[in-house]
């Protein structure tokens, strides 16, 4: 009984850290095609604006982000 409750903890983890990891390699690619799309001059002002708000150079994930909250087509 004991090898089975340690196989289904084992399993509940691997679980986890598949949907953990499914789920980062999401927002990877949801950030790439943001990016991708934005043309070089929005790109740009978006990590100026971001620069001076936060005092520090943005990630593209944080570009990317702000630019999904923010882009009205």
């Amino acid at each position: 009984m004991k090898n089975l409750g340690i196989k289904i903890t084992g399993a509940c983890l691997m679980m986890v850290a598949f949907f953990a990891v499914l789920g980062w390699i999401g927002d990877y690619d949801y950030c790439e095609q943001i990016i991708l799309h934005m043309s070089q001059e929005e790109y740009d002002m978006v990590k100026n604006h971001l620069t001076k708000v936060n005092g520090e150079s943005p990630s593209e994930r944080q570009i990317a982000h702000w630019w999904a909250d923010h882009h009205k087509d």
